[in-house]
């Protein structure tokens, strides 16, 4: 030792050794283990966080997103990613938190069934039975579609749409194919009012509607 000026002493040691005892020794070994695992945690913890912001906030913002996202990660596999459009559809519209887009809900009809049907009559309290309410048929919603076109029964168009229509899904439901030609497909001669003079054609909108 070495005192200056000042009266400070000055110290120097060589060769110090610090000696734990074993408790003290694992407790610091735990302490650096726990200090790296925190580390790691908080890497995997910010990719995660950025993984979900990427998802959620740009590739599954809607299903056109959805798509080109899927198409850029599998561009030779097209064709199943026109199979996996519903699949696509129902992610980005999970992700947000809302329904399927209306034009992508044909392809997951599942999720939007139709309305029950009414077996048998309804009975209102304190009244008899009132007649259950006619259901619209597919042939039905054609005529509606029809009239707010404004094509008229016998039309070239609109014999023309209806024998592309009737063909398109004769191999899914005859019924209504038939149904959809019967209806549309030309005007019907019918008798004078007065049972005599020239034929008539039945009127437009009961020829719609029958």
């Amino acid at each position: 030792m070495e005192q200056d000026r000042d009266e400070h002493l000055h110290a120097m040691a060589l060769e110090v050794e610090l000696t734990l005892t074993d408790e003290d020794q694992e407790r610091l070994d735990r302490l650096a283990a726990i200090r790296k695992d925190e580390a790691l945690w908080e890497h995997q913890r910010k990719y995660e966080q950025n993984k979900r912001e990427y998802l959620g906030n740009d590739v599954l913002t809607s299903t056109g997103s959805a798509v080109v996202w899927w198409l850029a990660k599998n561009d030779d596999h097209v064709e199943k990613t026109v199979k996996d459009l519903g699949l696509l559809a129902r992610l980005s519209s999970a992700a947000n938190d809302r329904e399927v887009d209306e034009p992508f809900r044909y392809l997951v009809p599942e999720a939007f069934p139709p309305p029950p049907e009414q077996d048998g009559a309804m009975t209102a309290p304190g009244r008899g039975a009132t007649p259950p309410q006619h259901m619209a048929t597919a042939a039905d919603l054609f005529a509606d579609f029809f009239r707010k076109v404004g094509f008229r029964p016998g039309e070239d168009e609109a014999t023309l749409i209806v024998d592309q229509v009737a063909m398109a899904i004769a191999s899914r439901d005859t019924v209504t194919a038939a149904e959809i030609r019967r209806r549309f497909g030309g005007f019907p001669v019918s008798a004078h009012t007065n049972g005599s003079g020239p034929a008539q054609k039945d009127d437009d909108n009961e020829r719609y509607d029958t």
